[in-house]
């Protein structure tokens, strides 16, 4: 009987080295990996010419977690779904068997690139430099800087006793200073890092109340702080780092821009003390700070960008779906561009061709916005020559953050409720 059971042993032991011996042979083995892909219904997968049927296991709207197993020699998986430009995976360059890919419409001229994950929350990205970003935490202790050439990330906090207290919302670059500054709401305070060590150098503390915004007026060389709760605007002097005055608002002040010359500030205003968003833009004196212009449907003006060379000034509003482009010569309002819904931040493509538009999508009927609402958020772009939206891209979920590399090659934004980046290429044919 012994002799029996060790024969039997014996048995299967031979039976699973000559198993192990023909898979390292003839490369029978399973390569077993998971991929995001957005859209993924109705794609098709082929390994090695063969179609293969990956295994679902969740999804979220138009993204899915597909699980594949396919034969350790396989090389690439191609995807192929109708509408959309066939994708090539490179199976050898995934990394924790873990893989994200967002499909191209054909006549889109834009590709997801990359998409990294961040810590919770990332409220806004900014470029440092052409391959680097800054993206500041709503629900985390500070900002990841983020290479979006290697994924490398690290995290720089100020203190412990602002970082525990989490709500970072936008960065600032001062080239001129080789400072990242960072906002943060509930110390209402500015944080300051070295802009090649990104060491922290020291805290601005304001007066103001839930601090958001930060624009710099590079005529006077001052940096202007957006207070929420206290409705007005903190005049910080970036040499001494001090506040020296604050600017008082009618309504809640978010995005911020000046005139060529620096004499005058635009001011976005977003709601009322009551939370009515019928607000307009304002423009301020800034040698006497008085209203001198308030233009615009009434709405929630959120972000500002200008146009020097053309005079002009867009200025996104949540409330009525749309991008304002005000003439800053006449200061009139001409034109209203329809977009998605809730835009949120919009930046202009270097040369000012393009305006990039980063739309949340509806909010969550039942919740709100700080929950997943029933479709995805958007990037809108909009010719400025014509003043139309040209494209389209469906993102993740509650888009907000959004900023173009210095040479117009890469756009990145930010999925603030899936905490994580994606960074967008124009076509090389279309760089020409």
């Amino acid at each position: 009987m012994k002799l029996l059971i060790y024969y039997s042993c014996f048995v299967k032991k031979f039976l699973l080295l000559s198993c192990f011996f023909l898979v390292s042979a003839f490369g029978f083995a399973d390569f077993t990996f998971e991929l995001n892909l957005q859209p993924f219904k109705n794609a098709e997968f082929f390994a090695d010419d063969q179609k293969v049927v990956p295994k679902l296991l969740s999804s979220d709207k138009t993204l899915g977690l597909l699980q594949f197993s396919l034969k350790d020699s396989a090389r690439t998986l191609v995807i192929k779904k109708e509408g959309f430009r066939i994708q090539t995976l490179d199976l050898t360059s995934i990394q924790n068997k873990k893989a994200f890919l967002v499909l191209s419409p054909v006549n889109s001229k834009y590709d997801v690139v990359k998409v990294f994950p961040t810590g919770k929350k990332p409220k806004s990205v900014t470029f440092v430099n052409n391959n680097t970003v800054a993206a500041a935490l709503l629900d985390g202790s500070g900002i990841d800087i983020i290479n979006i050439e290697t994924g490398n990330t690290k995290r720089i906090s100020p203190p412990k006793e602002y970082a525990e207290k989490f709500g970072f919302v936008e960065s600032l670059v001062l080239k001129h200073k080789n400072e990242l500054w960072v906002s943060q709401m509930p110390t209402a305070s500015i944080h300051i890092f070295d802009l090649t060590s990104f060491e922290y150098k020291r805290t601005i503390k304001t007066s103001g109340t839930w601090s958001k915004v930060m624009a710099y007026n590079a005529a006077l060389d001052k940096v202007y702080l957006s207070n929420w709760t206290s409705q007005d605007i903190s005049i910080i002097d970036p040499s001494t780092y001090k506040e020296e005055k604050k600017i008082k608002t009618k309504a809640v002040p978010r995005g911020m821009a000046f005139s060529q010359d620096g004499k005058f500030i635009y001011c976005a205003q977003f709601e009322d003390a009551a939370g009515n968003s019928q607000c307009k833009l304002i423009k301020k004196s800034l040698s006497d700070y008085k209203t001198v212009y308030e233009g615009g449907v009434r709405g929630a003006k959120r972000h500002i960008v200008t146009d020097y060379e053309r005079k002009l000034i867009y200025v996104s509003d949540m409330r009525n779906k749309i991008v304002e482009v005000y003439s800053s010569e006449k200061d009139e309002l001409v034109a209203s561009i329809k977009v998605f819904d809730n835009p949120n931040t919009i930046q202009l493509s270097p040369d000012k061709k393009l305006l990039y538009v980063s739309c949340r999508g509806p909010n969550n009927p039942e919740k709100g916005y700080l929950y997943k609402g029933h479709v995805f958020g958007r990037l809108d772009i909009i010719d400025t020559k014509t003043l139309t939206r040209i494209e389209s891209i469906e993102a993740g979920n509650q888009p907000t953050g959004l900023d173009v590399s210095p040479d117009g090659k890469k756009i990145v934004l930010s999925d603030f409720l899936d905490n994580r980046i994606r960074v967008y290429e124009l076509r090389p044919s279309l760089l020409e």
